[in-house]
């Protein structure tokens, strides 16, 4: 038997399989990554990255006497950045007491915004601010790189954020209107001054259901429409989502009345996350409790509001990960149209971080980890996963909160996302391993000019030992391993 000689094992390892953590990669050797910021207790809220490889995570972390919002900035490779802040991580104060950053996002220019709700004169309200890439307060973001604003009567909490294409930020929360809870929204200008072409005052209060509401996750659509999802309590806690015009008004053409409920049973549900498919299908994750358990639930709505049946039948699934409580804390939608789930999952005896992903019919793609799932422990005992994000390459990063022992802090994953993998991807279409101007290049120009199906492969005579010689064979090469998107 032929030997690999040991030099070429060392610069050619095994690729790990989908889910497995990237121990090569990430982590020194690991995978993981637990990062102290405050004095005792710090939990990662949101993530994003940046084009060069960069992650930005926030977070609230504690100061000694309270919670100051808090961001970290990784390399590629799991090291805290120090030409972040001179030491990769950065705290600032933004109220009188505990300010709780629960969302970050990353504008064009590198600046980064972070939101959360802030201790304001007796009262939580919504607050964000801005960092430069420097890691520095930016002081051109209202005068003093902070702003507050107060929407309900009691208490305002932002507990999700995007940016628009025109820089514009929006957030979404809960917020007291005197007698219980509704959406809330607010939408600022770059320079963080409240956009008064929203509402005609930046800010708007929503009653969905019977009585409490809150929204948990918002996205935006390609025609400017903002869709917001989190839980409505009637009878019981449903999943529910609301759609905006961009003026801030209903969208009334969106479910009933601009609004659309979901229930799963005799049980309390709750929406985390949204992520939009480019079809304009909308897919939310969050969970399901009954009986005092709690699994991982997804549902899929057509562009209207309606439940999409293509997905598991009915629009809506349950996964159970673990024997306890699994909570999906964070979706996202991989290029080839596999949906990542990622949240914690009980193991026994504390939470651990846990993935799932699922085909775009809602069945669990039993290529990743165990079955379609995945469970790893961080810390040492509660490792909560809050929040998620695919790299280019398609590798997946989790982030959350894990207790080391001694206290809480930031804390890290990142996962093999094969089979999307540009590792995977080669020029060799038809995998006979040759790349030729008379198979590869011809099936290549001509999807490129547009052309789909049978037509792509007509006339072209391939190799018998060619591994793929039909459309249906070639289509999948090219979008579970090269990430493309293509229709049947």
């Amino acid at each position: 038997m032929f030997a690999v000689p040991a030099f070429l094992a060392a610069i050619n390892p095994a690729f790990a399989a989908p889910g497995d953590l990237d121990a090569a990669g990430f982590g020194a050797g690991t995978g993981k990554i637990l990062t102290a910021i405050g004095p005792a207790y710090d939990r990662a809220a949101g993530i994003a990255l940046q084009p060069d490889g960069k992650i930005i995570v926030a977070g609230p972390c504690r100061n000694d006497n309270n919670d100051d919002f808090c961001v970290a900035r990784y390399l590629p490779g799991g090291a805290l950045d120090t030409s972040f802040n001179g030491t990769g991580t950065a705290l600032a104060a933004i109220g009188a007491s505990d300010d709780i950053a629960t969302a970050v996002a990353l504008q064009p220019d590198g600046k980064v915004v972070v939101a959360g709700y802030c201790f304001n004169g007796g009262r939580y309200d919504f607050c964000v601010s801005r960092h430069l890439t420097t890691g520095a307060i930016d002081t051109s973001f209202d005068g003093t790189g902070r702003v507050m604003t107060t929407i309900g009567t009691a208490y305002s909490m932002a507990l999700t954020l995007m940016l628009q294409p025109d820089g514009k930020i929006v957030v979404a929360g809960v917020c007291s209107n005197g007698g219980n809870n509704d959406f809330c929204l607010a939408r600022y200008l770059t320079s963080g001054a409240l956009d008064t072409s929203f509402n005609g005052t930046g800010k708007v209060l929503t009653p969905i259901g019977l009585s409490d509401d809150t929204a948990n996750a918002i996205a935006l659509q390609s025609d400017g429409r903002i869709v917001v999802a989190g839980f409505c309590l009637g009878g019981g806690a449903d999943f529910c989502l609301a759609r905006y015009m961009t003026d801030g008004t209903l969208d009334t053409t969106f479910g009933s009345t601009g609004k659309t409920f979901t229930s799963f049973g005799a049980s309390d549900d709750n929406v985390y996350s949204i992520a939009l498919q480019p079809d304009g299908k909308i897919v939310v994750a969050g969970e399901c409790r009954s009986g005092g358990s709690a699994d991982f639930c997804l549902a899929r709505y057509q562009r209207d509001g309606a439940l999409d049946p293509s997905f598991n039948g009915t629009g809506k699934l349950k996964s159970a990960i673990s024997a306890g409580d699994d909570v999906a804390s964070a979706l996202a939608l991989q290029p080839d149209g596999k949906i990542v789930v990622a949240g914690l999952c009980h193991n026994g005896s504390n939470y651990d971080f846990c993935l799932a992903r699922y085909l775009a019919s809602g069945v669990l793609d039993t290529s990743f980890g165990s079955a379609g799932t995945t469970i790893t422990p961080v810390g040492t005992s509660q490792d909560h996963g809050r929040a998620l994000a695919l790299q280019p390459d398609g590798k997946i990063v989790v982030a959350g909160a894990c207790n080391n022992g001694s206290r809480t802090d930031f804390c890290l994953t990142r996962h093999e996302g094969g089979p999307f993998d540009a590792r995977n991807c080669s020029m060799d279409i038809d995998g006979d391993n040759r790349v030729l101007a008379t198979t590869d290049s011809l099936i290549h120009a001509r999807i490129a000019l547009g052309m789909t199906g049978p037509a792509v492969i007509d006339g072209i005579t391939f190799a018998s030992h060619a591994a793929r010689q039909t459309w249906a064979d070639i289509r999948n090469y090219l979008v579970t391993q090269c990430g493309m998107s293509l229709v049947q």
